[in-house]
This record gives structure tokens, C-alpha cells and sequence, in this order.
């Protein structure tokens, strides 16, 4: 028996229902980094407070460290978000059997966007980072996390995208010719 990939009951609904859980998933990450965060600032402002001797051992002190990783795991989680968003748009064309509309070449480019802007805001930080810690003397040992790379499977990815937004449009065109078409 063979599975099919358009259609109720198919991989594509499987594949909405997969996208569906991580959308929850991002926004209760984004909410635990939001709580740690205020948790952390109340606690630093005024460690007597009964929050902070309660949350003693999750509060994170160091507040360039609590910085870098709430706005890092904010981008992380919007663009999370933002994506899940666009594919569940086009797994809802699939599963209603109607992938070529001109909505999936669109939410293919946002896509794209979301996965580039994402990965730049990273390379940004990265490189803010270590100028840092170059200008405040860290030594290279301290700095190997903050390492600025260039994820080449990321631009793969937003390339393959892009292609994929041509394709979905070029399909669309070609629809709407044929039902012009006797």
C-alpha cells in the first residue's frame, strides 16, 4: 500500500500536525526564556525578594550572559514561529490537494526571508560577541562558543527555497493557463 502525499489522510496532514506541535513548542520556549528572564531580573534587582530566594538555582547572574541568550532564543523562537506560520499554510493547500496557488510561491519566499534574516542576526551577534570579548580581553578559550561561522546548510536551504518559490509559481501559472484553456 502506498501512502499518499496530497490529501486528508495523507503525509502532508501528517507533516501539518508535526509543524502545528513545534509552533506550540516555539511559543512555550519563547515564554520559559521570557519567565527565566524576568525571574533572573527580579533577582538581580533585589536579591532579599522572596522571588529570588525561591528561583535561586534557575536565575542566571550574569547579566551580559542573560542578555545574548534571551534576545538570541527570541529571534530564534519569532522566526520559529514565522516559519511554522507559512508551512502551515502550504500543508493545508496539500492536504486540501490544491498545492499550486500563488499563496505557496509567497510563503516559500517569507520563508526564505525569516531563515536568512535569522541566520544574519546571528552571524551580527556572533561577530558583536566576539569583538567583546576581543576588547574586554577574554581569552580565545572563553570565546570558542561564541566562534563566527558561516552555516553553508542554512543558505543551501535558502536558495532551495527561493527555487522551490519559483517552481510553486511557475505551477500556479501554468493552472491558471489551463483553465483558460476549452
Amino acid at each position: 500500500m502506498r501512502m499518499r502525499a496530497l490529501g486528508r489522510g495523507s503525509i502532508s496532514s501528517f507533516l501539518k500536525v508535526i509543524v502545528d506541535i513545534a509552533w506550540v513548542a516555539a511559543c512555550s520556549i519563547l515564554g520559559f526564556i521570557w519567565i527565566l528572564a524576568i525571574i533572573s531580573v527580579i533577582a538581580k534587582l533585589d536579591p532579599a525578594s522572596p522571588i529570588a530566594s525561591i528561583f535561586q538555582r534557575v536565575t542566571i547572574h550574569d547579566t551580559g550572559r542573560l542578555a545574548l541568550w534571551s534576545l538570541l532564543g527570541t529571534v530564534f523562537c519569532v522566526g520559529a514561529m514565522a516559519i511554522c506560520a507559512y508551512l502551515r499554510g502550504v500543508f493545508e493547500t496539500l492536504v486540501a490537494g490544491d498545492p499550486f496557488v500563488p499563496e505557496n510561491a509567497r510563503r516559500f519566499r517569507r520563508i526564505a526571508a525569516v531563515l536568512g534574516i535569522m541566520e544574519v542576526f546571528r552571524l551580527a551577534l556572533s561577530a558583536f560577541v566576539l569583538i567583546l570579548l576581543a576588547l574586554f580581553g577574554v581569552t580565545e578559550e572563553s570565546a570558542a562558543s561564541f566562534a563566527f561561522n558561516i552555516n553553508l546548510s542554512v543558505w543551501f536551504s535558502v536558495l532551495t527555497l527561493v527555487v522551490l518559490a519559483q517552481v510553486f509559481d511557475e505551477g500556479a501559472r501554468m493552472r491558471e493557463e489551463q483553465k483558460m484553456t476549452i
